[in-house]
């Protein structure tokens, strides 16, 4: 590949690829059309994702990350970008953030969702044609040799997926640079204050739900729990709360249509938190979406997604590590609920004293899937690191 333009023509051509994507039109409607066919998303919800994709991405922005990514340092050939379930933040940023450190992609579409990358491929030639040889697509299944032989050649490969599937590049890659997505997931700490009433409480609610709906809970920036403080509105109060604004989130953020053996899995789950004594609160039109409350210093169960939460009540400080044991080396975002005063510096002594459930984000709820441009995504800033990779 070609070496890159100079800052002003790239973070131009990048300005302008991601502002294509935020302007509504009959070219940009049609790839939104086929992200919404490929995701199970409607309409509204796939345009709502790819915005969320591209929305942090401000010229001054990009101009920031281009000058960031600048900075001295060997870089490698190219970047292999292995890509991973349905948002379409992860091939966006791999990306922008490749391109902004000087060093050209090649994306190996998502097997669960395959589209968007190939249109993101295809809007840069039209739209960014400076940086359109900097960018390429490695469309081969999972299954096809010239992938394994693809991953062992990258002078530096992001890899995405499950553990198996991550574990299996960093394998094919022994002393490469490699940096790693394995499976992460994210939640939400409340303490007392933010329940200090019922109005309170509704807020704390509907916060949480927006961050739930989007992606339907698939990306590492959903919530799948809400560790709630004793002292403030009772648990079961607030997990009815949730319920209720997750049912209106739902009319917000339309779902996709759950298969047979989704809504199977889904059923199994509460059936068995309800036989562990947890309170089960399903949506108006059934299951899912529910929200679960567990008994009191019960741990979290591995949930099953698609806009179900679990509500687990603690006294005193919070133990993730007793509350979440699954989840210790696996936090990607943590939503602090309270008066910032003291939540904050109680979440902090939190984390300190259980560094295994630190999280890679931490944020107010309803900015969990908002994230700045530039985030450590999986602990890691990936303009800041291919900066420092050895070609």
């Amino acid at each position: 590949m070609d070496a890159l333009p100079h800052a002003d023509e790239l973070t131009a051509a990048l300005s302008g690829l991601a502002a294509w994507w935020l302007s509504p039109g009959p070219s940009r409607d049609a790839a939104v059309a086929v992200v919404s066919g490929s995701t199970g998303w409607p309409f509204p919800h796939a345009a709502e994702a790819v915005r969320r994709a591209f929305s942090p991405y401000t010229p001054r922005t990009i101009a920031g990350i281009v000058r960031a990514g600048g900075g001295p340092g060997p870089r490698p050939g190219y970047l292999l970008a292995i890509l991973a379930g349905r948002v379409p933040a992860v091939a966006a940023n791999a990306v922008i953030r490749s391109l902004a450190a000087r060093v050209p992609v090649v994306l190996k579409p998502s097997s669960a969702e395959p589209e968007f990358a190939r249109l993101l491929v295809a809007s840069v030639r039209a739209v960014a044609p400076v940086i359109a040889p900097r960018v390429a697509l490695l469309d081969l299944p999972s299954s096809d040799p010239r992938l394994a032989q693809a991953v062992r050649d990258a002078p530096a490969c992001l890899a995405y997926g499950s553990d198996a599937s991550v574990a299996a590049v960093v394998a094919l890659r022994p002393g490469l640079p490699t940096l790693v997505g394995a499976h992460r997931e994210s939640f939400v700490l409340a303490f007392a204050d933010a329940l200090r009433d019922g109005s309170a409480a509704r807020r704390l609610a509907t916060a949480v739900a927006d961050d739930v709906a989007i992606y339907d809970q698939s990306g590492c920036l959903s919530p799948h729990y809400a560790l709630v403080e004793l002292g403030g509105l009772p648990p079961h109060a607030f997990a009815a709360l949730l319920r209720d604004e997750m049912a209106r989130a739902a009319l917000r953020v339309l779902p996709a249509p759950p298969s047979i053996a989704e809504v199977a899995g889904v059923r199994m789950f509460v059936e068995e938190c309800r036989a562990l004594g947890g309170l089960v609160l399903p949506g108006p039109a059934g299951i899912p979406p529910a929200v679960v409350l567990l008994p009191p210093g019960a741990p979290a169960r591995p949930g099953p997604g698609l806009r179900v939460v679990q509500v687990l009540p603690f006294e005193g400080e919070p133990d993730p590590d007793a509350l979440l044991p699954r989840l210790a080396g696996r936090v990607q975002g943590v939503a602090v609920a309270g008066d910032r005063s003291r939540a904050h510096p109680r979440a902090a002594a939190a984390f300190a004293a259980h560094p295994a459930h630190r999280p890679c984000r931490a944020c107010a709820p309803g900015r969990l899937q908002r994230p700045p441009a530039s985030w450590p995504e999986n602990g890691v800033v990936i303009e800041r690191a291919l900066s420092g990779f050895r070609p």
